[in-house]
C-alpha cells in the first residue's frame, strides 16, 4: 500500500504578509494539521511493514524479487543429473553418484563432467554417518525398511548400543544381505557355534565356515581359531599331535555313536566290555567291518545224528546218513558212507566181538568249507562329515 502524499492546504507566509493585524484562522491551522497527520500515519504504518519493533530489517520481508537481476540467490532445487538437460551456473544443483553437485558453467549435458560442477556435499552410505550416531530416537518406527538400506552399509560401529528395536525395524525387511560381514559372521556364530557336528554334507566341497572331520590337526597358524580353542577347552577329546595341537574328531569311515553318558548317568548300551568302543568318552574310536566267527562265538548244542547200527555175530549193519562207524575192542576203524537202505560190511576176526563198543561221530557242519570273515556292515550311504569352524 502506497503511503498518503502531505497535501499542503494554507499558505501561511502569504496571510500574514497580506493581513498583518488578522489572526490565523482555527479552521485552517486545523486542516493543515489533518494532512500532515495523513501522510505521517501512512508513513508510519508501511515503514512497520519493513521494520521491526527492534530497529532491524522486518523477518522475512525481502526476497527474490527485491534483489536486481544479476544477483544470485542460493540454489535451484537439486535433481539427480542427467543427459540432454540445460543447466545453469550458479543456479542448477544435482545429486550424482551422492555427491551434491552446483554447476559452475551453463551448459547442456552429454556426460558427466566433474570439470564443469562445484561438489558441495559428499553424501556417499555410511561415509557421512559418524560412528555411534544413529540411535533409537533418531528412528521412525518401521523405519529401517529393505529399500532404504544398502547391502552392507549398517555397520555396527554406527549404531548406538541398544538403538535398533523390534519396533523400528520394518517387517521381514533386515536380510543377510544387508548386514555388515562381521554382524553376519557374529550372527551365524551365535546360531551355529563352533564344533557342532559332525553332521553328513551330500556334496564334496566344503560349505564356508565347516571343516571337514578327518582327524586333522589344527595348527596355531588356523583359519577356525574358534574351534581349535574350543578343543584346547574341552581337554583334546579327540587327541593332539604332542605339541599341544587339537586334532579334530576322525569320522572317515565311521559312523556317530551317541555318547553314553551324555545325561551324566551311563546307559551302558556301548561299552568297551561289550563291542570293544567305550561309549563313556568322547572321542573314544572302535568296530571293524568284517568278523570272523571263533568256537567261542558258535551255540553250545548237541547235534542228533540219524541212522542205526546193529552187531549180529560177525556182521555189522550201518543204514541212514553217512556215519563213521568205530566197532570192537580193538580199535578197528570202519568208514561206512550209507545212503539209503541198509548195508551189510564183513567185519575183520579182530572186530567180530559182539561184546564190543560203537559209536557214530558227525563230520564237518559247514561241509568242510574254508572259512572266511562275516561282513559286519549295515546298509549305508557315504556323505562327507563336516564340523562348524568358525
Amino acid at each position: 500500500m502506497s503511503s498518503t502524499p502531505y497535501n499542503r492546504q494554507n499558505s501561511f507566509a502569504l496571510f500574514s504578509a497580506e493581513n498583518p493585524t488578522s489572526q490565523q484562522s482555527g479552521i485552517d491551522l486545523d486542516a493543515e494539521f489533518n494532512a500532515v497527520k495523513i501522510s505521517l500515519d501512512d508513513t508510519q504504518q508501511n515503514l512497520a511493514k519493513i521494520q521491526d519493533a527492534d530497529g532491524v530489517l522486518k523477518r522475512g520481508s525481502v526476497g527474490r524479487a527485491q534483489f536486481d537481476s544479476s544477483v544470485s540467490l542460493g540454489f535451484a532445487a537439486p535433481a539427480q543429473w542427467a543427459s540432454g538437460v540445460l543447466y545453469t551456473a550458479n543456479i542448477s544443483t544435482v545429486f550424482y553418484n551422492s555427491i551434491f553437485y552446483v554447476a559452475n558453467v551453463t551448459h547442456t549435458s552429454s556426460a558427466f563432467d566433474p570439470a564443469k560442477w562445484d561438489k558441495i556435499a559428499d553424501f556417499t552410505a555410511a561415509a557421512a554417518i559418524p560412528d555411534g550416531s544413529i540411535t533409537s530416537a533418531k528412528l521412525a518406527d518401521g523405519a529401517v525398511a529393505a529399500n532404504k538400506l544398502a547391502d552392507g552399509v549398517v555397520s555396527n560401529s554406527k549404531l548406538a548400543t541398544g538403538s535398533v528395536t523390534s519396533n523400528k525395524i520394518a517387517d521381514q525387511n533386515v536380510t543377510y544381505g544387508k548386514l555388515d560381514p562381521t554382524m553376519g559372521a557374529l550372527l551365524a556364530n551365535l546360531v551355529l557355534p563352533a564344533g557342532l557336528g559332525p553332521i553328513p554334507w551330500s556334496v564334496p566341497a566344503l560349505p564356508v565356515g565347516w571343516d571337514w572331520a578327518d582327524g586333522g590337526v589344527l595348527l596355531s597358524n588356523t583359519s577356525y581359531p574358534a574351534l581349535r580353542q574350543r578343543y584346547i577347552d574341552a581337554g583334546y577329546p579327540h587327541g593332539q599331535d604332542g605339541s599341544g595341537n587339537p586334532k579334530k574328531p576322525d569320522m572317515r569311515g565311521r559312523v556317530p555313536i551317541g555318547w553314553d553318558t551324555m545325561a551324566g548317568s551311563p546307559a551302558n548300551r556301548i561299552t568297551t566290555a561289550g563291542c570293544g568302543i567305550d561309549g563313556s568318552t568322547i572321542g573314544a574310536t572302535g568296530g571293524v567291518q568284517t568278523a570272523v566267527i571263533a568256537q567261542a562265538n558258535m551255540p553250545n548244542v548237541s547235534l542228533p545224528v540219524a541212522g542205526t547200527v546193529v552187531v549180529a555175530g560177525n556182521q555189522l549193519v550201518a543204514s541212514g546218513t553217512p556215519q563213521t562207524v568205530n566197532l570192537g575192542s580193538a580199535g578197528s576203524l570202519l568208514d561206512a558212507f550209507i545212503q539209503g537202505t541198509a548195508t551189510r560190511f564183513t567185519p575183520t576176526a579182530s572186530s567180530a566181538n559182539s561184546g564190543g563198543s560203537v559209536s557214530l561221530n558227525t563230520g564237518s557242519i559247514n561241509g568242510n568249507v574254508a572259512q572266511t570273515a562275516m561282513n559286519n556292515a549295515q546298509p549305508g550311504l557315504v556323505c562327507g562329515m563336516i564340523i562348524k569352524a568358525h
